[in-house]
């Protein structure tokens, strides 16, 4: 019905509006802009509640930096996010009231110690003769750097992020208590680092089961749900160990978990960062300017299509 009632409010609103002739922009730049800035000044009670949702996938899920950078310079509203992995690394650290000049700037100094302890001799030890992977116990101490000892009720925007317990296979959703130690379990990479011991369970990466959060975005009370996403590439490269060919059924199950997800989302945006790999921590910063590029392409699609959602709560006074 709305959508069908659309073009009589173009109508009305481009006849109070029409600018003339010799206007320099044009009557949908004019149209959208007039609307956005209605839409932004509306109080968050009065207007529908934006969820983002952050995928999952190692250094190439930074790209969600730039897609936050473009969206913040758009002004645009986020009421909830949800992520996943380095999704909830980024979102986490944003909606704790981080300002993105300040992701960017932490992006120059994450690296594998930021991460684990392991990369010594002693590590090197464990590996080879005790059989254990590598600890992520350095990450909490990263964030507490970063935001002190925050808890999930303290942060400005609602969060949550998962995890998966290996004991039983279920998604293990954080949305409460310590942030830290439950962004450590969402990015705990399976086969990289060791599980997570935390409240009698063994938590590994969630991007296993909830790689993309719009679920869980929805559930905290969205109405419209963006979100980006970093898809994965299965044409570049064969696996030549058997890590690799496990990580490839990983991926191609986390592939269909997308299509599946996306499915829950009112707008997506892509980021196609295909020519990184997990840990290429030396490549942040390129994965966060192909989120840059595909947010900015995509902004006047977005901006017009949530203003087509949000109609009734524009002019409901």
């Amino acid at each position: 019905m709305l959508r069908a009632r659309l073009p009589l409010f173009l109508f009305i609103i481009l006849s109070c509006f029409a600018r003339p002739t010799f206007a320099l922009e044009d009557d949908d730049t004019v149209l959208r802009e007039f609307m956005w800035q209605r839409f932004i000044d509306l109080p968050q009670k009065d207007r529908p509640k934006i969820g983002l949702a952050l995928s999952a996938g190692g250094v190439r899920g930074f790209a969600h930096v730039g897609v936050l950078e473009v969206l913040d310079n758009a002004r645009l509203p986020i009421d909830y996010m949800s992520g996943t992995s380095m999704g909830a690394v980024v979102g986490s650290l944003y909606a704790s009231g981080l300002p993105i000049e300040k992701l960017w700037e932490i992006s120059n100094h994450i690296n594998l110690r930021t991460i684990t302890p392991d990369l010594n001799a002693v590590g090197l030890f464990r590996f080879l003769f005790s059989s254990k992977l590598p600890s992520s116990s350095n990450l909490p101490k990263f964030f507490e750097e970063q935001l002190g000892n925050m808890q999930f009720e303290d942060m400005p925007i609602p969060f949550s992020c998962a995890a998966m317990d290996v004991k039983t296979g279920e998604r293990v959703l954080f949305n409460s208590g310590p942030l830290a130690i439950a962004v450590r379990a969402s990015m705990n990479l399976p086969g990289v680092f060791e599980p997570v011991q935390y409240r009698h369970r063994a938590l590994v990466d969630g991007a296993v089961v909830d790689y993309l959060p719009t679920e869980s975005v929805k559930q905290m009370g969205a109405d419209y749900i963006i979100a980006s996403v970093t898809p994965l590439d299965f044409s570049s490269t064969m696996p030549s160990s058997i890590l690799g060919y496990v990580n490839r059924v990983n991926d191609v199950r986390a592939a269909a978990m997308i299509e599946e997800s996306a499915r829950e989302a009112n707008f997506v945006l892509t980021n196609r960062v295909l020519d990184i790999k997990t840990l290429e921590l030396k490549k942040l910063h390129q994965a966060g300017e192909v989120g840059i590029k595909e947010a900015y392409a995509k902004l006047n699609n977005l901006q017009e299509d949530l203003l087509l959602y949000a109609l009734p709560y524009i002019f409901q006074k």
